[in-house]
């Protein structure tokens, strides 16, 4: 299966994405000695990353992108997924964890019935 190419120009998504990786979540992965470098985006809206320090050995790398990483970087128009070289996880996975935040944050956007 061949891989989408990673666009060479900085485009606004780019842009867009450096930012949210140096405001939140750079200093999140810096808290656990580790970091992440966004490689690319491709023409498929596919964010290539590539973790380095601590986060390169981390057991938890799947959960970071799954939990942490794409549910901030979906905001940005164009994006859709995050993947980097050996972790596996799938747009699909990354999808379902999206519906949860989403369904979590209506739910607690609305007013609680019990409380008067």
């Amino acid at each position: 299966m061949s891989e989408e190419p990673v666009s060479a120009r900085p485009d606004q998504r780019l842009i867009e994405v450096e930012e949210l990786f140096d405001r939140e979540i750079r200093p999140l992965l810096a808290s656990h000695l580790g970091g992440a470098n966004v490689v690319g985006i491709d023409d498929g809206g596919t964010v290539k990353i590539e973790f380095t320090g601590a986060c390169t050995a981390c057991a938890f790398r799947r959960n970071t992108i799954v939990g942490s990483i794409y549910p901030r970087l979906r905001e940005i128009e164009g994006v859709q997924g995050v993947s980097t070289p050996g972790v596996a996880v799938t747009i699909q996975q990354q999808r379902r964890v999206a519906a949860i935040f989403d369904d979590y944050e209506s739910r607690a956007a609305q007013p609680d019935p019990h409380i008067t």
